[in-house]
């Protein structure tokens, strides 16, 4: 691509070389979210069965992900945190407008049909970036691009990120865009402007604000000693986030803080139904009621258990977790569920009926693990010289400090893949360059039959899923 390339919307049109891949990748992504579509028609896409947010809430869950898109797309409102993702409410609302119309046409909720045409937009750009980065960034032959590539979207969080409607798959999209992009200003010795990274930075904190982080790493390692500019640390940095969290406080003011004040006197004012009719209740009535209560708060004992214990509890810290083991982390959810799903308790929600950690039936499984993370490896001393794999390992490090320090979304890291596993890919693209001869036609094998084993591991255990519908249960 051209150094004028890098100015334009160039970067979202599909070249010719990239048609074929392009074509294959939308028939998989289409025919997952098709069967992702059936298996809840039912629940979610009828009309005038009651408070959507019950439904949405009682029924959806699917390995911890939450259903907030649907409901605010069906519903629109703040549903999101707003001080976590303070876009994310406005972006859905051109959806909620379309959602609204389509209804009023066909007389059902039409949400999965639009989430599934913005989930199949992101994961095929998110693809197609991907395979850019090998190919472009690092400098791979077309064929090994399009392998390793492949290989990142048959890794189980992935393949699953295709149809989640949540947010993780517009981070992804919007944090390889950034990546890609900043890879190729880093080759054509180009510098990112303060508007840039400000606009990169508002767009992609906005929707998760952690990754707003990434955003000034790679002005950092695209612009380097430029980057601590007073005039850009200003306008490129504090500027922009000073935006975004205003923008948070004025949203929390005006939408959710009057909810809270309401839900809290409606809290209040059951409370006081509640303790009257109790105070109304026969003995047996009341020995009844007690059991349920003992087992409402057995419920909430365990699901706090398993969230473990935060440094605080109140404010920022008390999305952390100081208890969650850190080893077992890593092995059973980090680099192993996100990887390859366990066959037990299959996309199930953690704080529902999942176990924290889950063993594997095989010890093959865990094998498998290790050769992926000992081409990363390889992959890392292969490409140390490399800027910009410095950059992607600096995102890897922040997300690895987020959550295995702070613990935040310890108990459930997994579904965070979307987030950073793609410097898996990127990495081992290294170890394919450096590689020559037999070696580099020895290790494009093996990285080709775990892509197929992956794949087929995968894949069967999310179709099978897939194919059982639920029913509503109103």
């Amino acid at each position: 691509m051209s150094e004028e390339g890098l100015k334009d919307t160039s970067v979202f049109r599909i070249r010719r070389e990239e048609r074929v891949m392009a074509v294959v990748a939308l028939i998989v992504i289409v025919a997952l979210n098709g069967l992702f579509i059936y298996r809840l028609h039912d629940l979610f896409m009828q009309s005038g069965f009651g408070p959507y947010w019950k439904v949405f809430e009682r029924e959806f869950h699917l390995a911890g992900y939450d259903p907030y898109t649907y409901l605010g797309i069906t519903d629109w409102g703040t549903v999101y945190q707003v001080y976590r993702h303070p876009l994310l409410a406005f972006m859905i609302w051109p959806l909620y407008l379309l959602n609204e119309g389509l209804t009023w046409l066909f007389g059902i909720n039409c949400v999965q049909y639009i989430v599934a045409s913005v989930l199949t937009f992101c994961s095929l750009y998110s693809y197609l970036f991907i395979y850019r980065i090998h190919r472009e960034v690092v400098g791979l032959q077309r064929f090994d691009a399009a392998l390793l590539s492949t290989f990142f979207y048959s890794l189980a969080y992935i393949m699953l990120s295709v149809i989640v409607p949540d947010h993780f798959t517009l981070s992804m999209l919007l944090l390889l865009t950034v990546l890609y992009i900043s890879g190729r200003c880093i080759q054509k010795g180009r510098k990112f402007t303060w508007w840039q990274s400000a606009l990169f930075f508002y767009i992609t904190a906005g929707v998760t604000l952690s990754n707003g982080i990434k955003v000034f790493l790679s002005g950092l390692f695209v612009n380097l000693r430029n980057f601590f500019r007073p005039k850009y640390l200003l306008l490129a940095v504090a500027l922009p986030a000073a935006l975004l969290w205003l923008t948070a406080t004025w949203e929390y003011h005006t939408f959710v803080e009057p909810k809270e004040k309401q839900r809290q006197e409606e809290k209040i004012a059951k409370a006081k139904a509640l303790a009257a009719r109790v105070a109304k209740m026969s003995p047996e009535e009341r020995a009844k009621f007690e059991v349920k209560k003992a087992k409402r708060e057995k419920v909430l004992r365990i699901q706090a258990a398993k969230s473990g214990t935060p440094m605080e509890k109140e404010g920022f810290l008390r999305w952390t977790d100081i208890t969650t083991d850190r080893w077992q982390t890593i092995y059973e959810n980090l680099f192993g569920e996100a990887l390859q799903f366990h066959q037990q308790y299959f996309l199930q929600d953690t704080l529902v009926h999942r176990p924290v950690f889950v063993k594997y039936n095989w010890w093959f499984s865990y094998l498998i693990e290790a050769v992926i993370l000992l081409l990363f490896a390889a992959g890392v001393w292969c490409g140390r010289r490399s800027r910009f794999l410095w950059l992607c390992l600096s995102c890897l490090g922040f997300d690895l400090f987020l959550h295995l320090v702070l613990g935040f979304g310890i108990n459930e890291v997994h579904i965070m893949a979307p987030h950073f596993m793609f410097v898996l890919p990127i990495a081992t693209a290294f170890l394919l360059k450096a590689a020559q001869g037999w070696r580099h036609q020895a290790l494009r094998g093996v990285i080709l039959m775990l892509t197929l084993y992956l794949f087929i591991y995968n894949g069967c255990l999310l179709t099978d899923f897939l194919l059982t519908p639920i029913r509503a249960t109103l």
